[in-house]
């Protein structure tokens, strides 16, 4: 048996071709389900498989099937091989021409079989129809697919190539040399030219395999990329959330803007509010490298006309992210400010809430371009922000709307001093602030003298108007840290903390002069007014406010005995 012999050569092919083809398999078994196309390649395979099966008969079963059957499987197996690149590449184009070229390919290589027998214009045919279907599969891998997927592609590519070349090379030699009509009698040009093609085929299933790999690896990689990135957006949110807790709104915003710079690579940074209308804008932070090194312009704070904004209000406009990777080219743009950060790129986002634009966040000056995973981060965290930002306004309305209800509480609502309830709160603290230190503390009661008639001469409004004026004479005597309160009625009370007896007794005496040479205007009217004071000293005896309250009560009570406007005071 010479060593080229076609026949030898037939069934080291078929061998092969039945490992590759259990290789295959096993490929298509395992990849199935992760991506399109393998399932061509298999039957590919298979088909080529059977078609030297049905070759190595040649001369026991029908030429039909040798010949015609076996050299049909495999240009149509080429062609399914091509339909499942184009799917496992998500480049799927029409295949109506390729049809054609296998109806064709069958009925003129039939006709050289069955009309007249010619191997070598048989020959030529096979080879015109694997050249058109390789350089279709070579032109898809190495110049159709997009560019992150050509360094997968390639190795199968360059096969395709080399298919092509002994395609052409075959058919050259088969015009040149002719092939007889036995085709296990070939010249050894075809022989050879055989054998490249299983060579081919070996490296091509290697390839095969290595490209399904590799874009496994790929995309594990991108799985990997992508989980650090979201682990390192749920690190930002976590800190972002964390730092809102102790830090003013300010504070937040411009943290926030310091990361995003950080994760793109930017180097400034700017967030405003927009109005509910959506017809100005307020500035509200910029990071702190903008406001550190790049821009020195005024504005933080101010309030913006968005139809007089720059270019980078074109977000509320298209009511979407907008990026300007080449600013200076804009024919819309306005200019900037003196001071302000010159621009080259940027990237504007707008955060919506019920469909109204309530804030934008920008970043800018990238040193590459912006792209829409730079949309995605940025409008993540931007949203994030604001969800904060709006949920702290919430709390310092409802902390604004306590202290409100609070004062309310501890006010007396005509005087506006504290009432008897926070005279009561205050007070305790004060007694056990005296117990604890041994520091001196002294109240003073007292109340208008003949109030009642006051008010049923002249009615509750005069009233009113007479405890407003004590009032006012109160509050032009006393200390910050003394406690003044309306107690009820016409009763006031003035907590006097680190103060003597004595220091207290001239408090109120001179409270007593005033109240008495003020004569309040009461309907237009001068009113003489006077007031009767009993003050008394805390000791560690007594229990709390209520005995100290006691004391002074009763020294008030013999103040209006002895003939009321007088101060008493009990030791």
């Amino acid at each position: 048996m010479k060593l080229f012999d076609m026949r030898t050569v037939i069934y080291s092919f078929s061998i092969s071709n039945l490992i590759t083809m259990v290789v295959m398999v096993i490929l298509w078994n395992q990849n199935r389900k992760r991506y399109s196309g393998i399932g061509y390649w298999m039957a590919d395979y298979i088909m080529q498989f059977i078609a030297l099966v049905l070759i190595s008969l040649r001369g026991i079963i029908p030429n039909l099937l040798s010949m015609t059957v076996s050299n049909a499987l495999i240009i149509g197996g080429t062609i399914l091989i091509y339909m499942g690149f184009e799917r496992f590449t998500d480049k799927r184009s029409s295949q109506i021409h390729n049809f054609i070229l296998l109806i064709l390919f069958i009925i003129s290589h039939s006709y050289f079989v069955f009309i007249i027998n010619n191997l070598t214009i048989r020959n030529i045919l096979f080879s015109i129809a694997l050249f058109i279907i390789s350089a279709q599969c070579t032109f898809l891998l190495l110049w159709r697919v997009r560019s992150a997927m050509y360094s997968i592609t390639r190795g199968v590519g360059f096969v395709y190539a080399a298919y092509c070349i002994v395609s052409i090379a075959r058919i050259i030699f088969d015009l040149t040399f002719k092939s007889g009509i036995d085709f296990f009698r070939s010249n050894i040009y075809d022989t050879t030219v055989l054998m490249i093609y299983q060579m081919l085929f070996i490296l091509h299933t290697f390839f095969l395999f290595l490209m399904v790999n590799s874009r496994l690896f790929s995309e594990v990689k991108k799985d990997i990329e992508s989980r650090k990135e979201t682990e390192k957006i749920i690190r930002l949110r976590l800190r972002i959330w964390e730092y809102a807790v102790t830090h003013t709104l300010k504070e937040l915003m411009q943290k926030a803007l310091d990361e995003i710079e950080e994760l793109t690579g930017s180097l400034i940074g700017f967030y405003h509010f927009v109005d509910e209308n959506e017809k100005s804008l307020t500035l509200q932070a910029w990071s702190t490298r903008t406001k550190a090194v790049f821009c020195k312009a005024e504005g933080e704070g101010m309030h913006y006309s968005i139809a007089e904004a720059g270019v980078w209000v074109d977000c509320i406009h298209q009511r979407k992210p907008v990026i300007h990777n080449d600013y200076s080219s804009l024919p819309h743009k306005k200019g900037m400010p003196e001071g302000h950060a010159k621009l080259i790129r940027e990237l504007v986002v707008p955060t919506i809430r019920d469909g109204k634009i309530v804030s934008i966040l920008g970043i800018g000056n990238k040193p590459s371009d912006y792209n829409e995973k730079d949309v995605e981060l940025v409008s993540y965290i931007a949203d994030i922000v604001w969800t904060i930002v709006s949920q702290k306004k919430a709390e310092e309305q409802i902390h604004q709307l306590n202290d409100q209800l609070e004062h309310l509480a501890m006010t007396d609502e005509l005087t506006s001093l504290a009432n008897r309830r926070a005279f009561f709160i205050l007070g305790g603290d004060e007694i056990k602030r005296a117990r604890r230190y041994h520091s001196y503390l002294t109240l003073i009661m007292f109340d208008i003298d003949r109030f009642k008639q006051i008010n049923d001469t002249y009615g509750h409004e005069a009233g009113d108007t007479v405890l407003q004026c004590i009032t006012k004479t109160i509050k032009e005597s006393t200390r910050e840290v003394d406690i003044a309160a309306r107690l009820g009625g016409e009763e006031f009370g003035i907590l006097l903390p680190h103060t003597k007896s004595s220091d207290a007794v001239k408090l109120a005496e001179r409270l007593r002069l005033s109240i008495e040479t003020k004569n309040c205007k009461v309907q237009n009217k001068r009113m003489k007014i006077t007031a009767s004071f009993g003050v008394a000293d805390f000791n560690n005896e007594m229990p709390d406010l209520d005995a100290l309250l006691r004391d002074a009560d009763t020294a008030m009570y013999k103040a209006k005995k002895q003939g009321r406007n007088k101060v008493v005071y009990i030791k």
